[in-house]
């Protein structure tokens, strides 16, 4: 063999080893490429469902409310979203929290027993009554009424015949199969009955829904406190500690000693008052049992 074909052989050899070394390190690059970039997919994907999970699980921004609510921070929950409707003094030692339906049959037999006793302990100044108001119903047996009229009290409310329009509702509540709260016409047809309250921005708020977010958070709420599958109305909490109802008198009892830890003289002063009206409302509840039976039972339908 020649000289000059020794050459020719030994550079194509060190060509195609050159080749084989190049093509090596693209193998190389495109593993780590192919690699970076699925990696980069998963947490770009994570990214994307995090974001798209958090949009439908809590709202873009927070839910308007109702005029002259409050925070509700003994109420079993710390966001800010925890907002309230009160009756009674904010400086009350008791605040008892009550998270109810205007659709719920176990809510309107707890206001029909228990309303005198908690209404006769805001007067004293013993409890401040802070009140979330829920769609359970709607959400468990169908319909719009605990929406619609959980929003047209926020309405109410914001006339400031709040109380006057929630015990008329509660007074004339149909069945929770009937869902008639759900119509506009009917629940502004009762505010008429209250003086001043049916005006053109009463039946706008109620048209429109404004407080439905308010309404829906309170539920959110509820959840959590209760846990999805327990969630029940009417729930009650005095500083933050759930109350199980038995009788107007042990109910206000238990209240005013709460009041008595958290504030002696408050408590002292309240109590003639109070006792006097539970007292009533025992022996009201003496004389109709089944209605005693029904309040002490939380509706979860």
């Amino acid at each position: 063999m020649s000289r000059a074909n020794r050459i020719g052989k030994e550079l194509a050899r060190q060509r195609a080893a050159l080749m084989r070394a190049e093509q090596a390190q693209r193998e190389v690059r495109n593993r780590r490429t192919a690699v970076y970039g699925s990696s980069l997919g998963v947490v770009l994907l994570a990214i994307v469902l995090s974001i798209v999970i958090t949009g439908a699980v809590q709202p873009s921004s927070p839910p308007v409310v109702p005029s002259k609510t409050v925070a509700d921070t003994s109420g079993g929950i710390s966001s800010a979203n925890g907002m309230a409707i009160p009756i009674g003094d904010a400086g009350a030692p008791v605040k008892l929290t009550v998270y109810e339906d205007i659709r719920c049959s176990a809510c309107s037999s707890y206001e029909k027993q228990y309303q005198s006793a908690y209404k006769a302990l805001v007067k004293a100044g013993t409890v401040e009554l802070l009140v979330h108001l829920v769609d359970l119903i709607d959400n468990n047996d169908g319909g719009s009424g605990s929406l619609a009229g959980g929003n047209a009290l926020a309405c109410a409310q914001n006339a400031g015949d709040f109380e006057a329009y929630h015990d008329l509702l509660y007074a004339n509540q149909p069945a929770e199969s009937s869902d008639s709260f759900s119509s506009a016409g009917t629940l502004i047809s009762y505010a008429k009955q209250i003086s001043g309250l049916d005006t053109p921005t009463f039946e706008s708020c109620v048209k429109s829904g404004k407080y439905d977010g308010w309404v829906k958070q309170n539920y959110r709420d509820l959840e959590q406190i209760d846990g999805v599958a327990n969630t029940a109305t009417p729930t009650l909490m005095a500083n933050g500690t759930k109350l199980t109802l038995s009788t107007p008198a042990a109910f206000t009892t238990q209240l005013q000693q709460l009041a008595a830890k958290a504030s002696p003289s408050a408590a002292a002063s309240s109590s003639a008052t109070a006792a006097s009206t539970a007292s009533a409302s025992a022996s009201s509840a003496a004389a109709s049992s089944s209605s005693a039976s029904a309040s002490a039972s939380p509706s979860a339908s």
